[in-house]
């Protein structure tokens, strides 16, 4: 295994203060920067350099490429680990700019539990090179991680885009029938409840409740995975969404997704969305 010593995460956020605090709880000397000063742990100035790994958390932006870079060009770390949600392509067009080992490792798991879902989910490994994959693997099996390892890191940023766009697929889809069902003046919870009695025993007709779809995964990565590749169903989930919105307002509406929310709860992983406000 290649030896490293210096390890620094850029961007705190919810997934980049769980990747700082699992590295901090390992052998490695750890730093984290984020632009916001409030968030960051040390100023740019007094991180030593180079590193030899560097977290890569921060959200993607259409300049995330240049911005990345430049981070890569001050530290010269030898494994770059971005841990974003980006356009397929990404981590390649990072790694044509900066000659070193990098790979791309999504992060799965609910906010505010990402530190322990780090722990309960293997840690998939998009590599640019073989070499970046077999160097990024033994780095996080070192900090106790599950670790596999993909073909490339295509693989690893189109399935995380997928992963959280089949749920905003599914919700949308759950609004719809909440519209028709209120059409033909039809009981919502009866339909979820007849999905449900199938999903029990069959295990692959999940019901889940149209409220509004918030937070900054499952939308933006919609928008993301629709900017590269557009697609009638991405549009409806976007449109779909926003027209949730505004039918919120109605307090029988609200009310309905109310109802679908328990048999929601009561069919899904209770211990794993704990401390999760649904």
């Amino acid at each position: 295994m290649k030896t490293y010593e210096k390890v620094l995460v850029v961007g705190l956020g919810e997934i980049g203060s769980a990747v700082y605090r699992l590295v901090s709880e390992s052998k490695y000397k750890v730093f984290g920067y984020d632009i916001d000063p409030k968030k960051s742990v040390d100023s740019l100035s007094k991180i030593p350099k180079p590193v030899d790994v560097i977290h890569i958390a921060y959200p993607y932006s259409k300049d995330f490429i240049e911005v990345t870079v430049g981070y890569l060009q001050q530290f010269k770390p030898d494994l770059v680990i971005v841990e974003s949600t980006v356009p397929v392509g990404t981590t390649e067009q990072v790694f044509l700019r900066y000659n070193a080992h990098v790979v791309h490792s999504p992060v799965r798991g609910k906010h505010p539990n990402i530190y322990e879902h780090l722990k309960f989910w293997v840690k998939w490994v998009g590599p640019t090179t073989q070499e970046s994959g077999v160097r990024a693997k033994e780095y996080l099996e070192s900090l106790g991680l599950k670790v596999k390892v993909a073909n490339h890191s295509r693989d690893t940023e189109l399935a995380k885009l997928w992963e959280t766009v089949y749920r905003a697929v599914m919700i949308a889809a759950w609004q719809e029938i909440h519209r028709i069902s209120k059409k033909f003046n039809v009981k919502v919870e009866s339909i979820a409840e007849f999905i449900a009695e199938v999903h029990q025993v069959l295990k692959d007709r999940p019901v889940y409740f149209p409220g509004y779809i918030g937070g900054h995964c499952l939308i933006p990565n919609t928008e993301i995975l629709n900017s590269i590749s557009p697609s009638k169903l991405f549009e409806f989930v976007l449109e779909s969404n926003k027209t949730r919105k505004q039918e919120l307002e109605d307090e029988a509406t609200r009310e309905e997704v109310e109802k679908l929310k328990k048999i929601f709860l009561e069919l899904t992983n209770k211990e794993y969305y704990k401390g999760f406000e649904i």
